[in-house]
């Protein structure tokens, strides 16, 4: 068996697959041996069946998965040995007589590959911003532990303080068919949500408001805020929704004393609120300047997809689009598809470049660690920061179970990865801001 190539040019050619019957000839007929040993036909008792009948009736399946499975494996193997980096997925040529007893087939294969270029990312020069917190922002973290142990204050009627709980239940009408078991939604407001608010400020407790499916579609904050997506709020069954007034309170925010800071840290971790605020300014500096460093990264590389020239392999991506996409029919259709999805492409195989010119791999050590750091901002969201390492780490083993969780967490390390290549790499322009300076630069 051997595989040749035809360049049609630098970025796409044919490759030819060359399969002898010797090749597959002793393990089709192997197979038809042990099929005849375990065979059951009517007319022939088990183990009896004659190997002709076999023959006749599962050579040519058979044959046909060995010959798709050894083609499948030397196009494989060739890509590795010769390193290519394909854009797509090989598209073979359809076959009008294929024959397994032929003494030697031919199988053709569409490839598409990857430009061959360099991208100096010491050529390219971005703002890198250094983001210091300052008192407004310590003290809005503060504030932010206090509430999150807030004590829950009865009032006697709702204020604009108030935080109220909500229950969400659909009208039947009489006349409605079928099941009627929907569940309520729950959700609790404050002032913040002003459309809901509105709607509730002047009832009392028990007290009930109705709504439309008109309204929840037409206001998508009022929607959103009683805890409806736009496709749910579009799919309603009925036709009103009651949302009823469960419970309202006020908050005294929890103090800030040693009971408050263990809470959050841990005993004794924190022993009075110089110590606070400067552990608080340390990790608010410290996730400011992460996301000055995803700005940083991302100025370059929107630099360095506008300016590097990537040639895509079109006429393959076409056929590739037709054979991969069962609902585009034709060339004009395929052409649209790759037409709008141009830079998307292009990111992809810059994005591939830099990693495998920075030699850039993956191992579960890195993929467990990320998952770790996403349990730690997950418990922190709950005010958790002192889970010991081994709870941590058996939480992300369970959520590396997931398939899905796996690919993401690994496309998220190689990225972090890169973003570290970046920083070291490409040029910076040193700018010490303010954090409000800092988020007015991400509007622009």
């Amino acid at each position: 068996m051997k595989v040749t190539a035809h360049n049609h040019d630098e970025v796409s050619a044919k490759l030819t697959v060359t399969i002898d019957r010797a090749d597959y000839k002793d393990k089709v007929e192997k197979q038809l041996l042990n099929y005849a040993k375990t065979a059951t036909i009517p007319g022939f008792r088990k183990g009896k069946v004659p190997l002709s009948m076999v023959k006749r009736q599962y050579e040519a399946p058979i044959a046909f998965e060995e010959i798709n499975k050894q083609i499948s494996e030397a196009l494989n193997k060739y890509v590795d040995e010769n390193k290519l980096r394909l854009v797509g997925q090989p598209v073979p040529t359809p076959m009008d007589d294929f024959d397994h007893n032929k003494e030697q087939l031919s199988v053709d294969f569409e490839v598409g590959y990857e430009p061959d270029f360099k991208i100096d990312l010491a050529s390219y020069t971005a703002p890198h911003f250094k983001v210091e917190s300052g008192d407004k922002e310590v003290g809005q973290s503060i504030e932010n532990m206090q509430k999150r142990f807030a004590e829950q204050v009865p009032q006697e009627k709702i204020g604009k303080d108030s935080y109220i709980a909500l229950e969400i239940s659909q009208i039947v009408e009489e006349n409605a068919e079928g099941e009627h078991n929907h569940q309520p939604k729950n959700v609790t407001i404050n002032a913040e949500n002003k459309e809901a608010f509105k709607l509730v400020k002047s009832l009392e407790m028990d007290g009930s408001v109705k709504v439309t499916k008109e309204d929840l579609q037409s206001k998508e904050d009022l929607a959103k805020q009683l805890g409806f997506s736009k496709e749910e709020a579009e799919h309603l069954h009925h036709n009103e929704l009651e949302v009823k007034v469960k419970d309202f309170y006020g908050l005294n925010n929890h103090e800030l004393n040693q009971e408050l800071f263990d809470k959050v840290y841990g005993k004794d971790t924190i022993k009075n609120e110089e110590e606070l605020k400067t552990r608080v300014k340390t990790e608010l500096d410290e996730y400011f300047q992460q996301n000055a460093d995803v700005h940083f990264v991302n100025k370059v590389l929107e630099q360095v997809v506008e300016k590097e020239e990537v040639k895509l392999p079109e006429s393959f991506l076409v056929k590739w689009l037709m054979y991969s996409n069962q609902n585009i029919k034709n060339e004009t259709q395929a052409q649209e598809v790759l037409d709008a999805e141009k830079n998307a492409i292009k990111y992809q195989i810059i994005e591939g470049k830099l990693l495998n010119d920075n030699d850039i791999k993956l191992d579960y050590n890195d993929v467990l660690g990320q998952a770790e750091q996403l349990v730690r901002n997950q418990l922190a969201i709950y005010g958790i920061h002192h889970l010991g390492d081994d709870e941590v780490q058996k939480y992300a083993v369970e959520m590396l179970k997931d398939q899905e969780q796996v690919r993401q967490i690994s496309s998220e390390v190689a990225m972090a990865k890169l973003k570290d290549v970046i920083l070291e790499k490409a040029t910076k322009k040193e700018t010490v801001v303010t954090h409000d300076e800092f988020l007015e630069e991400l509007k622009k």
